[in-house]
């Protein structure tokens, strides 16, 4: 009996016990679609939390804090000469500093998006732009007054407020007292420097948004008499308010005399710190040197170095500890939130595995069955001269064809389930402060993984009914022993 027989028998069985075949699969295709449908989740969520919100693979670096009661200081501090040791450690790709703003400033303003002006301290950082990605734009986050060499006849390569001037954009100059505006949109006039500058670009973290419009919006409005609004991104974005650098209710800077600033929101970020904004770190430096004195301007809170993949990031921890410092404590929040998702998508895995393991077994009661329904057929072909290894190889053909087709029956039903729960979440939960497309992750080696397994429990199942009717003698089928 040659592959093309044994093909059209198979062809054959499986039509005339479709029905039978059908019901006893149903556990395989419960169990498959369950498999994926966790592990998807469980990738999905691992990547959503781990590379989106924690950026595993950006290891966030501070300076090692000694404790004596009363107060905390550290010996060696992040600077540029800490940035190049760290930037050499094997495997790291980048280093980007990170630098808080170390004077007193208040912001006002507001009633565009909330319908009344609010004073409020700031708080603030800075991070190197390439870290800001999943801005919507992120070609907005930069820092407007770096200095641009250019050509007389590059009209377009000055940001709006300069001119091309001896090969560098320079600001125009303004006069802010005058009646008429000097400055192009979306520029204004700097009392302090009488120039055309840009608002400086800020960015928001979700998680700030999502306080204020689950808890904030009520306690600000409670005996104010407004009724403030919840914010969207697409209202944040382009708004403008005022700052007063170096000077707050808290009192005044070190040194220098107090600035206004115009300040513009220009997209939610995660890399954002919670509480307070962000900005490109040359603002804050240059803000640090002038209130606080060059040795603020040059001193970092944090470097956070960028890992060529996720199976350096425990080599270079341990590099990083060697010279002195510690990570972040998002660093570690992120493994242990990363094991506990491993654990969870390993418990329902194991269910999921348990429910085609049922199965499986439910599959080996069915071919008993059948084996029984065709001992007769099968007693027929054994005296027509087929072998044991060609009803063996038939049945276990048969028992493939099942797999394949429940587990892909089963991945169907599971991107379903998928579908319909990201277009709840999207429905439902409109504003989540984490923004994803999915919070699943299928990938081809997932699929290929569950046909495996299907196909796999199918042929576990169907291999004693295989052996059987592979060791039936032909004598005792004709007999109906």
């Amino acid at each position: 009996m040659g592959i093309m027989g044994i093909t059209h028998l198979v062809k054959q069985n499986l039509k005339r016990n479709r029905h039978t075949l059908m019901i006893s699969s149903i556990g395989l295709i419960v169990g498959i679609a369950a498999l994926v449908f966790f592990i998807a989740l469980g990738n999905g969520v691992k990547r959503v939390v781990l590379e989106d919100l924690f950026a595993i693979r950006q290891i966030e670096v501070v300076p090692r804090m000694y404790d004596f009661g009363l107060t905390k200081f550290s010996i060696i501090k992040l600077n540029e000469n800490a940035a190049d040791k760290l930037s050499q450690i094997p495997h790291v790709t980048a280093a980007y500093p990170k630098m808080k703003w170390t004077f007193p400033a208040w912001a006002s303003g507001g009633k565009e998006v909330l319908g009344k002006n609010f004073r409020a301290e700031v708080i603030a950082d800075g991070i190197a732009p390439h870290l800001a990605t999943d801005l919507r734009d992120p070609s907005r986050f930069r820092d407007w007054d770096a200095e641009i060499s250019c050509l007389p006849s590059e009209t377009d390569i000055c940001p709006p407020g300069q001119f091309c001037d001896q090969g560098f954009c320079r600001k125009k100059h303004c006069n802010p007292d005058s009646m008429i505006r000097q400055c192009p949109e979306p520029t204004y006039c700097v009392r302090e420097t009488q120039t055309c500058d840009m608002p400086i670009p800020i960015i928001v973290n979700p998680s700030l948004l999502n306080v204020y419009n689950t808890g904030l919006t009520t306690a600000l409005s409670s005996g104010s008499g407004v009724r403030l609004p919840k914010l969207t991104e697409e209202a944040l974005v382009g708004f403008i308010f005022d700052v007063e650098l170096g000077n707050s209710y808290l009192g005044e800077s070190a040194q220098g005399k107090p600035q206004m600033r115009k300040m513009q929101c220009v997209g939610l970020s995660s890399k954002a710190i919670p509480v307070g904004f962000t900005m490109p770190i040359a603002y804050v430096r240059r803000f640090n040197a002038y209130f606080t004195g060059q040795t603020e301007s040059r001193t970092y809170h944090s470097i956070v170095l960028e890992a060529d993949s996720n199976s350096s990031v425990a080599e270079i921890a341990r590099k990083v500890r060697e010279l002195g410092f510690e990570l972040d404590d998002s660093h570690a929040q992120a493994d242990r939130i990363g094991m506990m998702i491993s654990i969870l998508t390993l418990l329902f895995s194991l269910i999921s595995l348990l429910i085609v393991t049922i199965s499986a077994i439910n599959i080996t009661q069915t071919f008993f069955m059948i084996i029984a329904e065709r001992r007769l057929e099968l007693g027929i072909f054994r005296a027509l001269g087929a072998s044991r290894s060609h009803i063996a190889r038939m049945i276990l053909l048969e028992g493939t064809i099942v797999g394949i087709a429940g587990s892909v029956l089963g991945i169907t039903l599971a991107v379903l389930g998928i579908q319909l729960v990201d277009w709840g979440i999207a429905a439902l939960v409109p504003d989540m402060p984490i923004r994803t497309d999915s919070f699943f992750e299928i990938s081809p080696s997932l699929v290929a993984g569950a046909i495996a397994c299907g196909i796999l429990f199918c042929l576990i199942g169907c291999a004693r009914p295989a052996w059987r009717a592979a060791h039936l003698d032909p004598v005792q089928a004709f007999r109906g022993d």
